[in-house]
């Protein structure tokens, strides 16, 4: 079952695969509100508020037919929170819930033209997927930075950079390559109500996050036991 983007429907967004936090209602084809805040507090802390104050703003409340998610990859700790605070607000809310991956939506903002999201994998790696219209053109994969920046030099016509590990470039940029402005740089939470829209909807029960690698923490764990990833 997909969600039908045309009509009255009302989806609330969020989106917590950075450090920046985002909650947004969009109804039909307009933003009804979005909120975005990078705070020292944790998402746990600052999440809710958001969402109380873009169903104020928004005049939503009683009227949400779906929440919308994005489900990375991105920071793990921030996808357990948005992922968590989606599938309580579903339920409670009776809505349909869509997990949306992050860098699908973040190409959502570059309708007819090509872009390369990147997102913090640490060790000066990103996660990196190339899109072409906002439909994938290759397979999602963990990469050095420059590595898959320098690598568009041999993909044809002009490609936008966005994410939030553009400060981190090194490498020259290939001619064909330009940063992404300002206001579609980062993920947003209205990008993922838009790229909700057509998708399979969820099942509030076993909606997962896209963490691509594990989570650091279990890997140095595993490595301080003896134990690998094969066991």
């Amino acid at each position: 079952m997909t969600i039908d983007g045309g009509g009255n429907l009302t989806i609330l967004a969020i989106e917590t695969a950075t450090r920046a936090a985002s909650v947004a209602v969009v109804g039909g084809e307009k933003i009804l509100a979005e909120v975005v805040r990078s705070s020292p507090q944790s998402f746990s802390e600052t999440l809710m508020p958001q969402v109380e104050e873009v169903i104020a703003v928004s005049g939503a409340f009683g009227k949400i037919d779906a929440v919308a998610v994005s489900i990375g990859p991105g920071s793990f700790t921030g996808l357990r929170i948005g992922l968590a605070t989606a599938k309580a607000l579903a339920y409670a809310w009776d809505a349909k819930i869509i997990g949306v991956p992050t860098l699908a939506a973040m190409a959502c903002n570059f309708p007819g033209a090509k872009v390369l999201p990147l997102i913090d994998a640490q060790k000066n790696r990103a996660y990196c997927q190339l899109f072409a219209d906002s439909v994938a053109a290759a397979e999602l994969a963990v990469k050095p930075i420059d590595e898959a920046v320098t690598e568009l030099a041999d993909v044809d016509g002009e490609i936008f950079l966005c994410g939030d590990v553009l400060h981190k470039i090194k490498a020259p940029l290939p001619p064909n390559v330009r940063i992404a402005p300002p206001n579609v740089k980062m993920p947003r939470a209205s990008a993922v109500a838009v790229c909700a829209q057509g998708l399979q909807v969820g099942n509030v029960m076993n909606l997962e996050p896209l963490y691509v690698r594990r989570a650091e923490a279990e890997e140095l764990w595993e490595k301080r036991h003896g134990l690998s990833s094969a066991q």
